[in-house]
């Protein structure tokens, strides 16, 4: 299939999804390129820009989900895509995404948050092909890094964002010109979460604070300030430090 023939589409939302969409459009001038914001995007910049306004601004077409199941030249690229996609709509199967974790642990929602809270000391972005799971299809590639003992989830997001932007760029190609392997996962040993499994507003009051890490870990955890800060005392904390087996806080 000629380049000129192909349909790459860039789905989701943040710096992660603005950056792939932008070496696309200047690496690969043969392809026709969509993009598909998420619904919550409204084309204005917030904490992070807005994925839509930016397409916009490149004078990229913004596509509608029904619109794409019929193109069998498809290859779609989620990056931090906020739908359960059906596969069995498309006509394509070069469906993609970029998950936050390291799969097949932390599939699902709330990737950063459970990494942190649990005390990983590793974090990553997986490359997988979508199936009809919620994050099992095969893998084609992962990006791995140490998660620092005193990082918040808004910082290792940020950096969850940069990999992720890495990743796709080092497997692009590959993937247009067909020529990647991919591996089934063994879900067996890995984990799920899904959009309940966390409620935010019941987990950032702390009424005592135990010198502890597991402690230390479910509060920079909820350390996320464009959405939540966990609060001690009525005080709102902007990070923890954990040193000498003691949490000092720092508070806003």
């Amino acid at each position: 299939m000629h380049g000129k023939n192909k349909i790459i589409c860039i789905a989701g939302k943040n710096e992660c999804a603005i950056k792939c969409l932008d070496f696309i459009i200047k690496k690969n001038k043969n392809y026709k390129i969509l993009a598909l914001p998420n619904k919550s995007d409204n084309g204005i910049d917030k904490w992070q820009k807005s994925f839509k306004k930016f397409a916009l601004k490149k004078n990229i077409k913004i596509t509608k989900l029904k619109d794409l199941y019929k193109l069998k030249n498809l290859y779609f690229f989620s990056l931090e895509y906020e739908e359960i996609l059906k596969t069995n709509k498309f006509k394509s199967q070069n469906l993609f995404n970029i998950h936050f974790s390291l799969l097949p642990k932390y599939r699902g929602c709330h990737t950063n948050y459970f990494q942190l809270a649990n005390g990983e000391k590793k974090s990553g972005v997986t490359l997988h092909k979508i199936d009809e799971g919620i994050d099992t299809g095969e893998i084609i590639d992962k990006i791995k890094f140490n998660i620092p003992i005193n990082i918040t989830a808004y910082e290792n997001y940020l950096k969850l964002m940069t990999k992720s932007v890495i990743l796709f760029r080092k497997n692009i190609n590959k993937i247009l010109n067909d020529n990647y392997i991919s591996k089934k996962q063994n879900t067996r040993n890995g984990s799920y979460f899904n959009r309940k499994s966390v409620n935010y507003n019941k987990l950032t009051h702390f009424k005592f604070i135990k010198n502890n890490i597991a402690t230390h870990n479910k509060i920079r955890a909820l350390i996320f300030q464009p959405f939540q800060l966990p609060v001690y005392n009525g005080n709102k904390i902007i990070k923890s430090i954990f040193k000498n087996k003691k949490i000092k806080l720092k508070f806003l």
